[in-house]
């Protein structure tokens, strides 16, 4: 492959935004309850990107915890309400792991940089909640120039209102592509194969 290729090569990263919660807020167990449905279609996209040699990268709030960890993380959040959550959706020790102090992935956090070091040009956003940390994220994403494909059955929100004018946002202002988990396998084949050209 030639450098112009190389400096052309289109790789996606996986973000999971601050599902590692305790949901211990005011509608935190409507959004506990909204988000264990999608956990399934997470998880496929977990092993899809794990099955491709792709970046899987957890985004998540640090809850005050003194030098956290994701054990101590999990710890803290692990309750009767957000436990069945948790179990299923825990990072791989090959997945990355960023802390975030407020709504968005990038601020006071080195995920821009990280996602420079893995030379990540896509990003597949999932999590909760839709219209706040998920478009944060996503917004700052899109003003560093990362290109974005939110999967609107893997993020969360705690009304479908709030949910649909998230999903309006990403996709008519921040030009992300919006579509259904079982479609991403084909975008990132797409993508991937485009690098080989």
């Amino acid at each position: 492959m030639n450098s112009s290729n190389q400096q052309n090569k289109q790789l996606p990263a996986l973000l999971i935004v601050d599902l590692i919660n305790s949901f211990t807020f005011k509608h935190g167990k409507v959004l506990a309850e909204k988000s264990i449905h999608m956990i399934s279609k997470i998880n496929y996209l977990r092993d899809l990107f794990k099955n491709k040699k792709l970046p899987t990268i957890y985004v998540n709030d640090h809850y005050k915890i003194e030098n956290p960890t994701p054990e101590k993380l999990i710890n803290h959040c692990l309750n009767p309400l957000s436990y069945e959550l948790i179990k299923q959706i825990q990072p791989c020790d090959e997945d990355y792991f960023i802390f975030k102090p407020n709504y968005s992935g990038f601020y006071l956090t080195n995920l821009d940089d990280l996602l420079k070091k893995l030379k990540i040009t896509h990003l597949v956003i999932v999590g909760v909640a839709g219209n706040r940390c998920v478009l944060f994220t996503a917004n700052d994403a899109f003003m560093r120039d990362y290109n974005l494909i939110i999967p609107q059955d893997a993020i969360s929100s705690v009304t479908d209102y709030d949910e649909k004018v998230a999903v309006y946002m990403m996709k008519d202002i921040l030009n992300a592509i919006v579509i259904h988990t079982h479609e991403i396998e084909k975008i990132i084949d797409r993508l991937l194969n485009d690098n080989c050209r």
